[in-house]
């Protein structure tokens, strides 16, 4: 037991060691290759499910991308909403040329989960040869268009770009390092060749290839229909990358509490756990730590809390790397009291998983 305790911590450390490594040495941007001046046409796609809180938002910032406008298409869906969410689309839509706005008709779902099936009506309007996905609750910056072009390669198929939940207190600040730890990992395997995942919220696709594999509505009741995408364009032969830069950063928004916070871990589990093995043993070590450590600081403190001290000290390096790359920073006690919030949260995960209880994810539940 002993050993085993041992081991795992030293596992975790030297992952952690080995994930800060790859990000120094091994990463890579996508966006330096070689792009020709003619830029291809995109369509921006954005489904709204009752967001007239945050909507306004990330209306602005999409104003403000700085791209050819004759070879933009902005799609803005309303998922059947019941507060100003539709009224918000059409007056923005109204106003632009390059604008579509689309009611959502939700009679014919079926096997989709509620956004599947929203974009896939909203992909059937694109004029785009490259398909761009982000969120209502998100805002993106002025050259975030051009540096997904850029990083994108007809091979790839897929291209996710980086995410950052906007710091504003200090729950979303914990929140903002939770995601800079998992979106690190999925860089470092993308770079090493080893990409099965994606972000809806910010997410280029041509549409050469989602059509090649179906689309959105050729994915099972999946509540993660970013990963199934990725998934499926994996095994059609496309290279799936992760470009992260300031450039290809979008930020969104925290979840207000906890409670909203498991729900929507709940959902994410449940798509992480079809994942390969070596995603689960990434994810299952850093679940396996806390155990681990209580154990090794009852039989010697000193031994312990050296080897704790360790681990933040690896991580906090991944965190700050991984951030650097995309222009942000971070500081030194937040990496502190985020190694308690992530103690918290992983465990309670877990548990909330397992709970027999439906996902409920826009005030929809689904198995």
């Amino acid at each position: 037991m002993t050993f085993i305790n041992i081991a795992v911590v030293g596992l975790l450390i030297l992952q952690d060691l080995l994930l800060w490594l790859i990000g120094r040495y091994r990463f890579i941007d996508h966006a330096k290759h070689p792009h020709s001046n003619e830029w291809p046409k995109v369509s921006i796609l954005v489904p709204a499910r009752n967001e007239e809180a945050d909507l306004p938002a990330c209306l602005r910032s999409l104003e403000g991308i700085n791209y050819p406008e004759d070879k933009l298409q902005f799609i803005i869906g309303n998922d059947e909403s019941t507060d100003r969410t539709p009224s918000i689309i059409k007056e923005w839509t109204a106003s632009r040329n390059n604008g579509i706005c689309i009611s959502i008709d939700g009679s014919e779902r079926k096997n989709l989960n509620g956004k599947a099936h929203a974009l896939s009506q909203m992909v059937k309007l694109a004029e785009g040869e490259l398909l761009l996905f982000t969120d209502a609750d998100c805002m993106v910056n002025e050259h975030w268009v051009k540096e997904m072009v850029r990083a994108f390669h007809p091979s790839y198929g897929l291209v996710t770009g980086i995410t950052s939940v906007r710091p504003s207190i200090g729950f979303a600040w914990m929140q903002s390092l939770d995601w800079w730890v998992t979106l690190g990992m999925v860089k470092s395997l993308s770079d090493l060749g080893h990409n099965v995942t994606a972000m809806g919220n910010n997410m280029l696709v041509s549409k050469q290839a989602y059509e090649e594999v179906g689309g959105f509505s050729q994915v099972s009741l999946s509540v993660t229909e970013d990963l199934a995408l990725a998934q499926a364009l994996t095994k059609k032969g496309y290279r799936p990358v992760q470009q992260v830069s300031p450039a290809s950063l979008v930020e969104t928004k925290s979840e207000e509490n906890f409670g909203a916070l498991l729900k929507q871990r709940k959902r994410w589990m449940s798509g992480a756990m079809s994942l390969p093995w070596y995603w689960i043993m990434l994810l299952a070590l850093q679940c396996g730590f806390f155990p681990a450590i209580i154990w090794v600081l009852f039989l010697n403190i000193w031994w312990g809390l050296g080897l704790w001290l360790l681990k933040i000290t690896v991580q906090s390096l991944f965190i700050k790397g991984i951030a650097a790359r995309a222009g942000r920073s971070v500081g030194g006690l937040y990496l502190l009291l985020f190694e308690f919030y992530y103690l918290k949260v992983s465990w309670c995960t877990i548990v909330y998983y397992f709970w027999p209880s439906s996902i409920n994810w826009k005030e929809r539940h689904y198995p």
